[in-house]
């Protein structure tokens, strides 16, 4: 495990980081979640997705990391966390979910309304009515549907 978080947060090649990301999902684990928390951040888009995707796979125990994610000062963590959350599943995320569907970022109201879709809970139903009248036509959408899986 040390080998693949070392290359997830130094390797020069993203192609490597990438891959280290999905070896650590499938371990699991605190030192992996730290790592992957941190790989949020990376320069490469492509890092930043399967590190969300990894914690994803990874579930519950990453939540409480997520969900401080999901203040971060950089909406690309932001939105990244929010993905993140939507795939895992846990009901702990909703209050922060909702509170995103606020954010200042529209990739981030995306994935918070996305991710409230995948959750299921009825709590959302307000504040996702309230998106679809967001500004953008993408979180429009995105709150519709998941309003549609909600009924």
């Amino acid at each position: 495990m040390r080998s693949a978080i070392g290359t997830l947060l130094s390797d020069p090649d993203p192609g490597a980081r990438r891959d280290a990301a999905a070896e650590l999902g499938g371990i699991g684990g605190d030192p992996a979640i730290d790592a992957l928390i941190r790989a949020l951040r990376d320069p490469e888009k492509e890092v930043r997705g399967a590190a969300a995707a990894a914690l994803g796979s990874i579930g519950s125990p990453a939540v409480g990391l997520l969900l401080g994610a999901l203040g971060d000062e950089s909406w690309v963590v932001r939105y990244r966390a929010a993905e993140a959350l939507g795939c895992i599943r846990d009901g702990r995320a909703v209050p922060a979910l909702i509170g995103a569907l606020t954010d200042r970022r529209d990739h981030v109201r995306y994935m918070a309304a996305k991710g409230l879709g995948n959750l299921g809970k009825r709590d959302a139903i307000g504040p996702l009515t309230a998106a679809v009248a967001d500004e953008n036509p993408f979180v429009r959408r995105a709150a519709g549907a998941a309003l549609a899986s909600l009924r």
